[in-house]
């Protein structure tokens, strides 16, 4: 894999390779969990998600994160209510009182719990921990985190998957970078990481999963409420950038893929130019 320092996703493209898979026979699920599969890797992102935009993208095979003031036992059992084998995740504050809120939420039926990270890293350790003893089989993601040490620890105490991001409006520095460092680290205690910010177009889904990512979140960045829309061009699209890489599967792009380098006038030459008409794909903002 590319191994030049400090790069973004926007630096860098994957190096085409010898294909012989057809887009339509390409795997783009993902197995996010032990007992989780999506059939894409995009996830609704917290800042995203409202009850019937979680309900949208569970239609679709995968699972948005509700909003920490959202994620109430009643919206999960309301999601259930519709189709129980929807997907649908949660999110929650690392606080003292974390696990009355966590049981009520496991109990109505949510298949993820997302935990909010806060200053306080002992308490974030003792929250994962006590998730833990009680729900030996909830995967516990912890996140938005950018900063390797505190990875560290959470993968420690057992969280199951790591959310790549920062809490400020400020976007991830030296995004492929950082999924390669993360996912290096997730490895060696055989968990998982997930890019949740900076995905703009498609093309960078499949970067981020190139990089090491089992997923990625997303937000209005890339999506519209048309989200049935979205996800089929999304869909589309991972197929597309995967089979330019000769990969079949989403394991396969991760073990194969190759990155290069770009410039400025690279990335520009890379998105649709010079076109004097053109209808918007729904979730496509390049000028």
């Amino acid at each position: 894999m590319f191994s030049h320092n400090r790069l973004g996703l926007d630096e860098v493209l994957l190096v085409p390779s010898v294909s012989d898979v057809l887009p339509n026979e390409i795997d783009i699920s993902a197995q996010v969990a032990k007992n989780i599969k999506l059939s894409i890797p995009v996830i609704g992102a917290t800042k995203f998600a409202t009850v019937p935009r979680a309900i949208k993208f569970a239609e679709a095979g995968t699972l948005a994160i509700l909003p920490e003031h959202l994620s109430t036992p009643g919206n999960v059992a309301t999601i259930k209510q519709i189709n129980n084998h929807y997907l649908v995740g949660t999110s929650v504050m690392a606080d003292d009182q974390l696990m009355i809120t966590v049981n009520e939420l496991v109990q109505a039926g949510t298949d993820v719990i997302q935990i909010l990270p806060t200053a306080d890293q002992k308490l974030l350790g003792n929250n994962i921990i006590d998730i833990k003893n009680r729900h030996t089989a909830l995967p516990i993601w912890v996140g938005p985190i950018n900063d390797l040490e505190i990875a560290k620890q959470s993968l420690l105490a057992g969280a199951d998957t790591i959310i790549i991001g920062t809490t400020t409006s400020q976007p991830l520095q030296h995004t492929v970078t950082t999924v390669m460092n993360f996912a290096e680290q997730a490895a060696e205690f055989d968990k998982n990481v997930i890019l949740g910010s900076d995905i703009q177009y498609t093309g960078d889904v499949v970067k981020a999963l190139a990089a090491g990512a089992v997923a990625t979140m997303i937000d209005e960045k890339m999506i519209t409420d048309s989200i049935s829309d979205n996800l089929f061009q999304i869909s589309g699209g991972l197929r597309s950038g995967m089979g330019y890489t000769g990969s079949d599967n989403v394991e396969t792009l991760r073990q194969k893929a190759q990155f290069v380098q770009i410039t400025s006038a690279g990335l520009t030459e890379s998105h649709p130019h010079d076109i004097a008409s053109i209808k918007a794909a729904p979730n496509y903002h390049h000028v």
